[in-house]
């Protein structure tokens, strides 16, 4: 008779048996070291932030003071402002980086008006205004964490409560938060923050102007702030390339698909974009600075959006 055939063992040859159980075990790990070490960088930037800097006036504090500027900076009522024009202060607006903020404005431009104006009109044609909403409400909620987390950052413990709570009834009741039920049944409204937030109430100031690639007009805070709400965003850990990159930039088309059609108006009535532009979001800073009742975050906007979304995503507000 024959001798049996022999069996190869596991290891007898060079090749490594691949591992595929394992892998899949230890993804979890990886994600939450990934998320552990973001964490600890914010962590880092926000006490490097709070060290380094001097802390602003509270303006909460200045009502009567608040009251007679505003009277003198703006004849509409405070809920109707939109943007507080200080005349007197044209010529003392900085902008060092100008040589670059004016290229990258170009680039800007342009990539609105053949690109992404195009595509946002024919997604506000193509889909009903209630589809719309939900794409909105499900983005806006999955990037919960951020607010939540950042609240905390600031001390606010009971609006990251309110926050997790709104997080928790809309994932589920909600169906992945593509309804509210939160604010519509249970009147819990949307309190978006974000890690430029979080800066400036620790005393961080805004820092030089920039224009930044795609999202436009923001400033050094705005920036930081940018970065870190990033690493915050779970849509990353979530999931992998290439999707991550497609499932974000259909959240940024989104929230500009509604903005895009004011942008053009403004631009083509604008002797100087740039300067418009600039001296807009310039001027919206401020007005949120003295007025912060007024740049309250409306519901749909994405958190941290105070520093840079108001070109061209804030025009029509």
């Amino acid at each position: 008779m024959g001798q049996p055939a022999k069996q190869d063992l596991p290891g007898a040859t060079g090749d490594t048996p691949p591992r595929p159980r394992l892998a899949r075990a230890l993804r979890p790990l990886v994600r939450l070291a990934k998320i552990g070490v973001n964490l600890a960088v914010i962590g880092a930037l926000l006490i490097l932030a709070a060290c380094s800097s001097t802390p602003e006036d509270d303006a909460k504090a200045r009502s009567e003071d608040v009251a007679a500027e505003y009277s003198q900076a703006n004849v509409l009522p405070p809920e109707q402002a939109t943007v507080v024009a200080y005349p007197d202060k044209e010529e003392e607006i900085d902008d060092p980086l100008i040589g670059f903020n004016r290229a990258m404005f170009a680039f800007n431009d342009v990539s609105y008006r053949y690109v992404m104006i195009p595509i946002a009109k024919a997604y506000n044609h193509t889909l009903p205004q209630p589809v719309r909403s939900g794409v909105s409400n499900f983005f806006a909620n999955i990037k919960s964490p951020i607010s939540i987390i950042n609240h905390l950052l600031q001390g606010e413990g009971s609006k990251a409560g309110n926050t997790s709570l709104r997080f928790l009834i809309n994932t589920t009741v909600g169906i992945v938060g593509i309804f509210d039920p939160a604010e519509d049944w249970w009147e819990i409204e949307e309190d978006n923050t974000g890690f430029a937030d979080t800066l400036e109430r620790h005393g961080t100031g805004q820092g030089v102007f920039v224009v930044l690639p795609f999202l436009g007009p923001s400033d050094l805070r705005g920036s930081t702030g940018l970065v870190a709400d990033y690493f915050l965003n779970p849509i990353p850990y979530l999931t992998e390339q290439p999707e991550t990159a497609i499932i974000m930039a259909t959240d940024a088309m989104q929230n500009f698909s509604d903005k895009a059609e004011a942008y053009e108006k403004i631009r083509a009535e604008a002797e100087d974009p740039y300067v418009f532009f600039r001296n807009m979001y310039l001027q919206g800073k401020q007005r949120d600075k003295q007025f912060p009742a007024i740049g309250t975050r409306k519901k749909g906007d994405s958190a941290g959006r105070d520093d840079t979304e108001h070109t061209p995503r804030e025009v029509a507000q």
